[in-house]
């Protein structure tokens, strides 16, 4: 979250404001702008009620049963706790879900805890009592398929949009793709393991870590985005389908936030969603910010100053 931290002090500065350290070690300070003294938290929450709690956006579990509740988008889910384990009735609640499905930690983040293409029951249970003790609680979701997006929703609107794009390697005509792999991530937080994840992935692309791809051809390395492994981001906020807009907004009023990110799959954000395979994966209420800042393509979208000039204006 260093990352949101610089940005919103730098927009701050931008906008005539003036900042005020009040606890630097954890990432709260005050600023004065347009004529108004407030405090920020770079991990930026903003609650349409006192009350809300923040196991609403925190837990996925909670998310889901939410948005589930008030007939919102969401893939089929099922939900486990270390307190309440039970193998049997764990083997019944993975069975009424359809196959692959993808198992996570309920209160993961950063693509961590994440355990995808779970093809049976029986390999499910071994990742549950594996690795239940670690998260105390966990989910198993039926897989859906498409483009991931991270949308940015403010109040009554979406203010930043972005296509998550899952890491990839591009063909020189030269290297083989295990040493561009290596290259592009000698800078990257994470690496991409060479296992046999990777090798099947490959393989359903007709390559392999030894091939050596044709100029600007590209193999995927990852099925989902992320960033820390090389993952790029393409600004979509001025395609994003009203109705799509819609459904954002009302999922941030059901988790009450002013402010959420929120992960959709879908085809086209661009097409309405009753004509598309659409759902919504999670909801973030202190989401990453500074992603909508010089994304891989497209323009920067200068989301701190919406949420900064909306603060001003609800305080």
């Amino acid at each position: 979250m260093k990352q949101n931290l610089l940005i919103i002090k730098d927009v701050v500065l931008g906008m005539g404001g003036t900042i005020e350290e009040f606890v630097p070690e954890r990432g709260c300070f005050y600023v004065e702008v347009l004529g108004k003294r407030i405090m920020i938290d770079h991990k930026m929450s903003i609650t349409r009620q006192s009350f809300i709690s923040r196991k609403m956006t925190s837990c996925k579990d909670v998310t889901h049963k939410l948005l589930q509740g008030n007939g919102l988008p969401t893939p089929e889910t099922e939900c486990f706790y270390k307190k309440s384990y039970d193998q049997s009735r764990a083997r019944e609640q993975l069975g009424v879900l359809s196959y692959p499905i993808i198992l996570k930690d309920a209160q993961g983040s950063q693509s961590l805890g994440i355990f995808p293409f779970v093809e049976t029951v029986a390999d499910a249970i071994v990742i549950l009592e594996r690795e239940l003790p670690k998260y105390k609680s966990m989910i198993a979701q039926e897989m859906v398929y498409g483009k991931e997006y991270r949308v940015l929703v403010l109040d009554e609107k979406v203010i930043g949009a972005l296509e998550m794009i899952p890491p990839y390697a591009q063909g020189d005509g030269v290297s083989t793709l295990r040493d561009i792999i290596i290259e592009k991530q000698s800078s990257t937080k994470r690496r991409t393991a060479f296992d046999d994840r990777l090798d099947t992935m490959l393989e359903e692309q007709d390559v392999t870590l030894e091939s050596i791809m044709p100029i600007d051809s590209i193999a995927y390395i990852k099925r989902n985005s992320c960033l820390a492994e090389g993952g790029e981001t393409r600004d979509v906020t001025d395609d994003v389908h009203a109705r799509v807009e819609q459904i954002c907004v009302e999922a941030s009023k059901v988790v009450g936030k002013h402010l959420v990110g929120i992960d959709i799959m879908c085809e086209d954000i661009s097409k309405d969603p009753d004509d598309q395979v659409f759902n919504m994966l999670e909801i973030n209420g202190k989401p990453d910010l500074y992603i909508h800042y010089a994304p891989t393509h497209g323009k920067t979208r200068n989301v701190v100053e919406d949420i900064v000039r909306f603060m001003v204006k609800t305080a």
